[in-house]
């Protein structure tokens, strides 16, 4: 073989290798939430919860979020979640909207709904789980969906210490804090 047929090969090999490492690069950098937009995967916290930067820091670091103000979850009666790949987007009540994996503020004894939509078109639910990552209660569970624009919703959520977490089985990235206040 000529050394020009091997600088050939060699040049191709490297060009072949730069592309796949840049496509590589461009599809794990975010995900594209159906509507053109990418989606972060940290939390998006402007303090409408109660909560400072360094407050969602320490809730990546495993913490828990004690400074959650509960005082503006009231007179809230139903959550409002949108489902997409890297994480539930709060809609509603206001100290969510905006944010990715929002912690919950919910008031023991209390019934609530948990409504949510699928934004993305992939295969999503939502369950309640415990501290031990089980089911709080066969009915606060939905079944899988995934037709973008779908939603579902859990009635009769009566909020109890066990609830620990909402969470959409199959992805791991799909799961908030649920912070349950004693009157």
């Amino acid at each position: 073989m000529s050394n020009r047929n091997q600088r050939r090969r060699t040049v191709l090999r490297t060009v072949g290798a730069t592309a796949g490492t840049v496509l590589a690069a461009g599809c794990l950098s975010g995900a594209d939430d159906g509507n053109g937009t990418e989606n972060e995967t940290e939390t998006q916290n402007g303090g409408e919860n109660g909560t400072t930067d360094d407050d969602a820091d320490a809730e990546d670091e495993g913490e828990t979020d004690q400074h959650v103000n509960p005082e503006a979850w009231t007179d809230v009666e139903t959550i409002e979640l949108r489902g997409v790949m890297n994480g539930w987007e709060g809609v509603a009540p206001d100290p969510i909207a905006g944010e990715t994996n929002p912690t919950l503020v919910l008031f023991a004894g209390q019934e609530y709904t948990f409504t949510w939509t699928n934004a993305d078109g992939r295969p999503h639910n939502i369950e309640l789980w415990d501290e031990t990552g089980e089911l709080v209660d066969d009915d606060y569970g939905t079944d899988l969906m995934q037709k973008q624009g779908e939603t579902q919703t859990l009635d009769g959520v009566t909020a109890s210490e066990e609830i620990a977490t909402y969470r959409c089985k199959p992805h791991d990235t799909m799961e908030g804090d649920v912070r349950i206040v004693s009157e």
